[in-house]
């Protein structure tokens, strides 16, 4: 990305994905500055970017993947990634968590983890009841859900055993995760 010319985030990771080209010479990266674009060159339908559900989702999703940074990040270079980027990630993370990858996995993802992500997801659930779900909104679909259906995709994706459990753990995201299965069809790229 940089060589595009896009400036590096001002804080955190200086390059994240997804980015956006948008003409030939302008690119955004990062979710949320791309959906603020998204809804300014096409504000119908909306993605309800000013609701107040939208900040509470942006704090708990960082916090849920945080706390099963344990049992994530071990299943991303199999799961997810080539050999080449799987080498790289692992020794990344290694000196980001000051221990391997394994060593995480075997400290960090057992009931533990799980007791202490459960009160996270049940918040969660609250948030998507509260207007009768499946959606943040009720029947209206909006950017907070997106966020969260990535979240759960994102977790799926590396690993069948941990979603589920989360599904049983709190229903009102399985709900939301069925509710959303259209926009999920193609998952070849």
């Amino acid at each position: 990305m940089k060589s595009f010319g896009l400036l590096p985030n001002a804080e955190g990771t200086p390059y994240t994905i997804p980015a956006l080209r948008i003409y030939s010479d302008k690119y955004i990266m990062d979710s949320l500055k791309i959906a603020k674009e998204l809804e300014l060159r096409y504000p119908s339908p909306s993605l309800y970017l000013d609701s107040p559900i939208l900040p509470k989702v942006m704090d708990i999703i960082p916090n849920i993947l945080e706390t099963m940074r344990g049992a994530l990040m071990p299943k991303i270079p199999p799961t997810l990634l080539n050999p080449s980027s799987a080498e790289y990630f692992e020794e990344t993370r290694a000196k980001r968590f000051g221990k391997p990858l394994a060593q995480l996995e075997k400290e960090n993802s057992g009931d533990t983890a799980w007791l202490e992500v459960t009160p996270v997801l049940n918040e969660l659930g609250h948030i998507l009841r509260a207007e009768g779900g499946p959606f943040a909104l009720g029947k209206t679909v909006s950017y907070a859900d997106l966020v969260i259906v990535g979240a759960l995709q994102f977790i799926k994706r590396i690993g069948e055993d941990l979603f589920e459990r989360a599904m049983r753990i709190e229903p009102a995201l399985k709900k939301l995760y069925d509710a959303s299965e259209g926009w999920l069809e193609r998952d070849d790229h």
